[in-house]
């Protein structure tokens, strides 16, 4: 069987050098001391235990303090970096946000951007007005001046046929050269502006590349042109603006 420890030996490290540091203060001599100075030699005994404890309860303190103040450093730590984190998801949100906003603007003003004037569908090979800067469908200009010369004819005493579409390079031929017009007045597409256009409209390149630009990225508009088999010409102005030989 195991031999039984008492209370003495249960006792933590220190205090078991304490109490034996107060044991030893009784030597066989102390059996034979007085009650008084017996009682004296153990007031000293339980002074050193007293003082062994205190000392032991302030190690254990110091302890609790130094694992308190770590977990409030570390607590703070993290405090610290889930204010940054959320600071850095709140600045991508808003960053989001606006860039949201900002294609939504672009978006609106694609179509404005791209869209020819008359047709409104995505300009088609845009062609601009010289004098004006107003850019538009090359189809589109095509009926626009057919109309205003169709127009022009109408109540002028001229064979029938030249005032009926289609409008032919060959039927502008004959109203100039049999003297039934001596000049078109085509006017500018523009609402407000309906000035005289008097040079053919140029082919505008460089707002052809921008549309096909802003198409590839935002892709393009539903509605669509057709391409106008008449810009396979040599002069693909040929039926509206006549050049004398």
């Amino acid at each position: 069987m195991a031999p039984i420890r008492s209370n003495a030996q249960r006792c933590s490290p220190r205090k078991s050098q304490s109490a034996r540091r107060g044991l030893n203060l009784l030597t066989d001599s102390d059996k034979e001391l007085d009650p008084k100075e017996l009682i004296q030699k153990m007031s000293q005994i339980v002074d050193l235990l007293e003082e062994d404890t205190k000392r032991t309860r302030k190690v254990d303190e110091i302890i609790l303090y130094n694992a308190h103040s770590d977990r409030v450093q570390e607590s703070q730590k993290l405090m610290a970096e889930k204010e940054t984190a959320e600071k850095a998801q709140a600045d991508a949100k808003g960053a989001e946000e606006n860039l949201r906003k900002m294609l939504e603007r672009f978006t609106a003003t694609h179509a404005d951007v791209v869209k020819c004037g008359i047709c409104r569908k995505c300009i088609d090979r845009p062609f601009t007005l010289i004098n004006w800067g107003h850019s538009f469908c090359y189809g589109c200009l095509r009926e626009w001046f057919h109309n205003c010369l169709l127009k022009q004819l109408k109540w002028q005493d001229i064979p029938a046929h030249l005032k009926q579409k289609l409008v032919t390079a060959a039927k502008l031929k004959e109203l100039f050269e049999n003297k039934y017009i001596y000049v078109v007045h085509y006017t500018c597409l523009t609402a407000g502006c309906l000035t005289d256009v008097e040079s053919k409209p140029i082919e505008n390149n460089l707002a052809g590349s921008m549309i096909n630009t802003v198409n590839d990225i935002l892709g393009p508009l539903m509605k669509q042109v057709d391409p106008n088999p008449h810009l396979n010409k040599p002069d693909i102005w040929a039926d509206i603006f006549y050049d004398e030989a």
